[in-house]
């Protein structure tokens, strides 16, 4: 005598959605990797000019330069041997057009600040070290951002990676204007059977995940990194890496045009520096938030 199938509806349910995932996964995996082949054809039949090679040369080893200076500066810095502190360098608009440059020593203070991604020197390679700075900060990917509680331990980090990224004290307007519209996480719905990635604007997810450190909805989130609580860190790394728009797109000749212009400022504005005690330049961040944002 045949038995019926007495599984529940809700199990068979996810059964379905599980392998729709599955199946969905594979498939965008495999389009991932004929991309990356495509890719990697088209970059070994590129022909690349003699002057880009020693140009390129040359500006990796000027950055492995750089930070072999200021690691070891680092390293005398905790053993005692430098007497010298470490320093910020506020850029900020002036009225006449120009700059105002503002060199304040670093207290050691606990301070908040957003960095932001950004192309590095032209034409040179990241150095490993510097790379696994950003990785450890998630910041992998150009255009994206995290909040950064810098301490004396980090202050050092953020000099290695510094030609990498901006970085500038966010005002609360600031944090709220960004979590609320570019914040997303990693959540397991029901019948998933693996996270996704989805945009924060459901409270019940924030109760579910953070309800353990009293953080139980979205403004809950903007107040624990504006004053940098007890939750900080768990509330950090909920959120995915802010991925910011961009200031110019495209490949019009109006488009590269912007572009240079906009590296000129980026020059001004950050000149780089392969001294060992050049100071932490800080931006306007609160300004380029509302251009990227």
């Amino acid at each position: 005598m045949a038995t019926l199938n007495s599984n529940p509806e809700i199990l068979l349910r996810k059964r379905r959605n599980a392998e729709r995932t599955r199946v969905e996964k594979q498939e965008a995996a495999r389009r991932r990797a004929e991309a990356e082949a495509r890719q990697r054809r088209a970059r070994q039949n590129k022909f690349v000019r003699a002057e880009a090679l020693v140009a390129a040369t040359l500006a990796t080893s000027r950055e492995k330069t750089r930070i072999q200076r200021v690691s070891k500066r680092a390293a005398k810095q905790r053993a005692g041997h430098v007497s010298g502190g470490d320093w910020l360098m506020r850029v900020r608009a002036a009225a006449d057009g120009g700059l105002e440059r503002e060199k304040t020593p670093y207290d050691g203070r606990a301070t908040l600040l957003f960095v932001v991604r950004v192309r590095g020197p032209a034409a040179a390679k990241i150095p490993r070290k510097a790379f696994r700075v950003l990785t450890l900060l998630r910041l992998a990917e150009v255009n994206t951002g995290v909040f950064v509680r810098l301490t004396a331990e980090v202050f050092p980090l953020l000099q290695v990676v510094a030609p990498y990224v901006v970085v500038g004290r966010p005002s609360l307007a600031s944090i709220r204007a960004l979590v609320q519209k570019r914040a997303r996480v990693l959540h397991q719905r029901e019948g998933e059977a693996e996270p996704v990635e989805m945009v924060l604007n459901d409270n019940n997810v924030v109760e579910e995940r953070l309800g353990s450190e009293g953080v139980i909805c979205v403004e809950d989130i903007i107040h624990e990194i504006a004053t940098m609580g007890e939750a900080f860190a768990k509330c950090n790394f909920f959120l995915l890496p802010f991925k910011l728009g961009r200031e110019v797109s495209g490949f019009s000749a109006l488009s590269r045009l912007q572009k240079l212009k906009q590296r000129e400022e980026a020059s001004q504005t950050r000149p780089l520096s392969n001294a060992a005690a050049a100071p932490l330049v800080e931006v306007d961040v609160d300004e380029l938030i509302g251009r990227l944002n």
